[in-house]
């Protein structure tokens, strides 16, 4: 289990997003962890997922065999750094938000599954002097784990997880391990 907190995932993002060539680096771990939504869901997004007017962002679901989408809250700095990402790439309507075109999606997840593979433990070692590399998918475990800490539902968690049942998201979140560790520590005072 990646022993991660809300600040330290915030600051990893921030020191990613301070190297301005990397920028679509840090807006794409940002969805991934704010949405708790997987790598395809995020590098398969096009403009015209986005509303900027009604702020919602729609994803379209992997990993579903029939066609699901899921439409949610699109904040204010969120909306911000999409339309900086759509400007720095000079998109038009009804392009994918990060790459050219879907050839090129399976090389751009590469890339960013490189990124945190070479440069996660160096920079969260300089944070937080936690020994953690983290691979892309960890944001969205990470999001759902801090959901459930903060006290949310785990039936609600489940539905923005898309997960047949309750049992998976357990099992997905580790929240049987996080109750075990949470009861070891609360006996030692």
């Amino acid at each position: 289990m990646i022993n991660l907190n809300k600040e330290e995932i915030s600051l990893f993002l921030h020191k990613v997003k301070e190297d301005k060539k990397h920028f679509n680096k840090y807006l794409f771990y940002k969805l991934q962890y704010f949405y708790g939504r997987r790598s395809q869901e995020i590098a398969t997004l096009k403009t015209t997922d986005i509303d900027f007017d009604k702020k919602e962002i729609i994803f379209d679901l992997a990993k579903k065999k029939q066609d699901i989408k899921l439409t949610l809250i699109l904040p204010d700095d969120i909306a911000k750094d999409i339309k900086q990402e759509i400007g720095n790439n000079s998109k038009s309507s009804e392009c994918y938000i990060f790459v050219d075109s879907e050839s090129k999606i399976d090389g751009f997840k590469r890339n960013m599954r490189t990124y945190l593979e070479r440069n996660s433990n160096k920079i969260l070692k300089q944070l937080t002097e936690k020994d953690i590399t983290l691979a892309t998918h960890d944001f969205r475990r990470l999001r759902g784990q801090h959901l459930y800490l903060a006290g949310n539902d785990l039936e609600i968690i489940q539905s923005l997880y898309a997960h047949n049942s309750l049992d998976q998201t357990i099992e997905y979140l580790q929240i049987k391990e996080i109750e075990v560790n949470k009861m070891l520590l609360n006996d030692l005072n």
